[in-house]
């Protein structure tokens, strides 16, 4: 998803980590990105929605990683 890719530009080092230690634990790309983001619902669907969203509404949703 181009979402993902552009949560990961924005979220950096930090969250990348954060999504493959996840996906060690045996959750999927999607599933991973909606616990991290504490995003409800579907996680596919979830993250769908979020490519209508501007950067700086992105920034805000990731404003734990982003130092």
């Amino acid at each position: 998803m181009v979402i993902e890719e552009q949560l990961l530009t924005l979220g950096g080092k930090r969250l990348m980590e954060s999504i493959i230690q996840l996906k060690i634990l045996g959750f999927k790309t999607e599933p991973a990105f909606a616990k991290l983001l504490g995003l409800d619902g579907d996680a596919y669907e979830a993250l769908l929605k979020l490519e209508d969203w501007t950067d700086e509404e992105l920034r805000r949703l990731l404003r734990i990683w982003i130092h």
